[in-house]
């Protein structure tokens, strides 16, 4: 059957190069779309190492500018510390973690760090984003963000006697970039800080992959909480209703807060996340390329359709000949969908050199850390989206598949719809 439909091919060369042009464009446009596609979906399914389980933000609002004039009595920051206290001690609060300034956990202000083996020297840089978090003596802290140590595999945790104004916390892309090895505890970085721990990479915003980051811990005081955006992380135990434990924490806002000058919030985490200038931002743009891409490869599918479905209407007396010398329709249907297929291998196989052409020249579709600073935080490697055999492979065979789907479905439509027309009117339109 396969020769037979070879030949037939070769028979209509004349009328199949139209076919094959067009099946080479649009396998060179599909590739175009699938190659950002394929960049979204391999950058979401990288582990971000963070859980998000029963983890909520309790978020204050309160005036900045009224907490820095009453700096000499500190009421209000007296009340926003209060509020704090009284909510993580409640009894369904579980483990929790305070954001400084910069330490917000969407990294929305993109503190960058930069870390020197040896400032002196200069010697082995790499730029990191700098989370702050507030240090109030709980060890367990980073039990709140399911942090784990990378050397250990354990939760990460703080080292009981700690020099605050000296110690760092650095992620495992960040000690493997310094030191070409995650076992640096103990080790001083910038001629200043000690290293306290290595975590595994996580990440915050499932359209960009991890990067380097950094921990640093800062005592609570009021400068650094009139400067911050105040947001607490609270991990609550198993089964609490989030509900009921809102309420309370609006209770104790009432309470401690006679004159009513702030608000709280209790969010979970992922709204946290999307509350985020920059997490919003990447975001618009994924939803524009998704839309985008799916009514270009609508309009192909049509396009596609329209083509085979004008060819198999001038091959309506081949069927319906076919069909009179008792070819049932599965196989008229099956041969002409072979021949698709052949065509479609043909003029992918041609379009592949040309392909590789367009990415030599212009590379492959950025990844989405390429909304950070790309030279500071060039893609890692170790990533296969990032790995170019990897990266050309898992597009090419999407393309394929893809094309393979439009191809046989414009195809069968087309072919059935003529094998259900008589044998006889089929020859005599003929």
């Amino acid at each position: 059957m396969v020769s037979k439909i070879i030949h037939q091919i070769w028979n209509e060369r004349r009328q199949n190069i139209l076919i094959m042009a067009v099946l080479l464009l649009t396998t060179i446009f599909i590739w175009m779309i699938a190659d950002p596609i394929y960049v979204i979906m391999a950058t979401k399914a990288i582990p971000n190492n963070i859980e998000k389980r029963d983890r909520y933000c309790i978020q204050v609002d309160f005036d900045f500018h009224e907490l820095i004039s009453d700096e000499d009595n500190g009421r209000l920051y007296d009340v926003v510390r209060n509020i704090y206290h009284n909510a993580l001690n409640l009894p369904e609060v579980e483990n929790y973690i305070k954001t400084s300034w910069s330490g917000e956990p969407d990294a929305s202000s993109f503190c960058y760090h930069d870390i020197y083996r040896s400032r002196e020297t200069k010697e082995q840089k790499t730029t990191t984003i700098q989370y702050n978090y507030f240090w109030e003596g709980n060890k367990d802290m980073f039990a709140t963000l399911g942090l784990k140590d990378a050397n250990s595999g354990g939760t990460l945790t703080v080292p009981e006697r700690i020099d605050v104004d000296r110690g760092m916390f650095i992620s495992r892309s960040a000690a493997m970039s310094l030191f070409g090895s995650i076992d640096v505890v103990g080790k001083r970085t910038n001629d200043f800080y000690d290293i306290l721990g290595v975590y595994e990479d996580f990440n915050n915003n499932e359209y960009i992959e991890p990067v380097p980051t950094s921990i640093i811990l800062y005592l609570p005081n009021i400068y650094n909480i009139s400067v911050s955006y105040c947001k607490c992380i609270v991990q609550l135990k198993e089964g609490t209703d989030i509900n009921m434990f809102a309420r309370k924490i609006e209770e104790i806002r009432a309470k401690t807060d006679k004159g009513n000058e702030t608000q709280i919030k209790v969010l979970t985490y992922d709204e946290l996340l999307k509350e985020s200038h920059n997490h919003k931002q990447v975001a618009f743009i994924i939803r524009q390329k998704v839309i985008l891409s799916s009514f270009a490869l609508f309009c192909i599918f049509l396009c596609m359709l329209g083509t085979f479905w004008v060819r198999m209407d001038n091959r309506r007396g081949d069927i319906g000949i076919m069909r009179s010398m008792g070819a049932s329709r599965s196989r008229v249907v099956r041969q002409y969908i072979t021949e698709a297929v052949i065509l479609l291998t043909v003029a992918f196989i041609v379009a592949l050199p040309l392909i590789l052409h367009i990415v030599l020249v212009d590379g492959f579709a950025e990844p989405a850390v390429c909304t950070l600073d790309k030279n500071a935080f060039p893609p890692n490697p170790e990533y296969g989206v990032n790995n170019t055999y990897i990266h050309f492979a898992w597009v090419t065979a999407i393309t394929f598949i893809a094309m393979l789907a439009i191809t046989v479905i414009g195809t069968f439509i087309p072919v059935y719809r003529a094998t259900r027309i008589l044998p006889a009117d089929a020859l005599r339109d003929e």
